[in-house]
């Protein structure tokens, strides 16, 4: 083995050893989630509604950014693109701070996303282009991207009770606290190392050249029936996790949940989370083709009993089903993540992959952004209980339908699918998923 190649595969290694330190700090915002809702109606002042419109933008804004900042990526390499994506994160957490105007908030938001849009393009191609070809990769990524999920959620939880706690003291310790973390995520990010794989090796092109390889990379999402099947799918679900996200503690809120106790519910949620993520081989072993529907159904039915039961602000067992039921939907997104990633990555190259993934994210925020902005109007009217039973019924029905559209489409053998599902697939006669 010549001393470059010798390099290049102690890079990818140290990529390997660093993702899951990396991913546990740096995922999504620690100490952030638990009191955001709180931060921005008690703190800050504004109303539920409000919060929710911020939401909606700031799923919009993720969708204006996912064309430009593919190039982007590109262009700068995932390494480079990765801590200028981690920056913007510590500096919106920053600007938060000392917000004062609700278009402030929006100009925040819409800054936020563009480092999440960044960061969602690059922290698992690099881990999955750090991994070698061959028929376990997808088994691999999957194994050590939800073994970091489950890290992820055990620290987040351990955060979750210090932001409830502090922030009962005063209201900018847990954001203080937050933006430390995206500091420490953004220096994580500089001992990552650039890799290049020689059996997937793509050649710099044009800006002309670049509008086409998009193009072509949203046809081959929308001809291929596998792929067109997983984007849909996955923006509905993602649509559901990202868009109910402030929609738990609104609905907290109304039952007269006391603020120092936010953390501790976030807290165990999480470590149900945690739990469930490193679960995610085990899971697709056993439901084999049966494992969207397992993870998806349960997810938008709690929803709809959460608002059935959220009707009596009063009841302590109110609280501890709404509890149970929530604890399920944190215990189905973790799994979920690291099992759909491998999904829309089998049968696909390098070139492909961050325009798949660009293309997922942004049918994901356009569907969280709907969710949300839904969520809004709602609240104006009606009460969050009845905000969960409206958007439990339009989700279930929607993923009921598509289940069944997708029987013949999804977790055939590769020999199964059509010509257009294995355009861009390395090994065309390896089972993958």
């Amino acid at each position: 083995m010549s001393n470059k190649k010798a390099q290049a595969v102690r890079q990818k290694k140290k990529n390997v050893r660093i993702f899951p330190i990396y991913k546990t700090v740096s995922w999504d915002l620690l100490f952030y989630f638990p009191i955001i809702f709180l931060f921005l109606t008690q703190v800050k002042g504004f109303s539920a509604a409000q919060v929710l419109f911020a939401d909606a933008f700031y799923t919009l804004s993720n969708t204006f950014w996912q064309l430009p900042i593919t190039r982007v990526v590109d262009k700068l390499g995932k390494k480079r693109s990765l801590i200028i994506g981690n920056i913007l994160y510590s500096l919106s957490i920053l600007a938060m701070i000392f917000l004062n105007q609700y278009y402030e908030l929006l100009l925040i938001q819409f800054i936020y996303a563009l480092g999440y849009s960044i960061k969602g393009i690059c922290e698992t191609n690099i881990l999955y282009d750090s991994l070698p070809i061959g028929k376990k990769r997808g088994r691999v990524f999957s194994k050590i991207d939800s073994k970091s999920t489950s890290y992820f959620y055990l620290f987040d939880a351990v955060s979750s009770v210090v932001a409830g706690i502090t922030f009962v003291i005063n209201g900018y310790i847990p954001m203080i606290l937050c933006f430390s973390c995206c500091i420490i995520s953004t220096v994580i990010s500089f001992k990552f190392r650039n890799t290049t794989i020689v059996e997937e090796k793509v050649e710099t092109s044009t800006f002309k050249e670049y509008k086409e390889q998009i193009k072509e990379a949203f046809k081959f999402s929308l001809k291929s029936k596998r792929m067109r099947s997983l984007i849909l799918f996955n923006a509905i679900i993602m649509g559901i996790i990202l868009g109910i996200v402030n929609l738990r503690s609104s609905m907290l809120s109304e039952m007269k949940v006391p603020e120092q106790y936010f953390g501790f519910i976030f807290a165990a949620l999480q470590f149900g989370a945690a739990l469930t993520s490193s679960k995610a081989e085990i899971i697709q072993k056993k439901m084999k083709n049966k494992t969207l529907a397992f993870l998806s159904l349960p997810l938008t039915l709690s929803c709809i009993f959460i608002g059935f039961i959220g009707g009596d602000p009063l009841s302590k067992s109110s609280l501890i089903l709404i509890f149970l039921l929530y604890l399920i939907q944190y215990g189905i997104k973790g799994p979920y993540q690291a099992l759909m990633t491998r999904y829309l990555n089998n049968f696909t190259n390098r070139k492909i992959r961050p325009k798949i993934t660009a293309f997922k994210n942004l049918t994901s925020n356009l569907c969280s952004a709907l969710i949300t902005f839904l969520c809004s109007l709602l609240l104006t009217i009606t009460t969050t209980a009845n905000t969960f039973i409206i958007i439990g019924c339009i989700t279930t029905v929607a993923i009921v339908l598509l289940l069944d559209y997708m029987r013949d489409k999804v977790g055939l053998k590769p020999e199964k699918y059509t010509k257009e599902d294995m355009k861009y697939s390395l090994t065309k006669t390896t089972k993958q998923l």
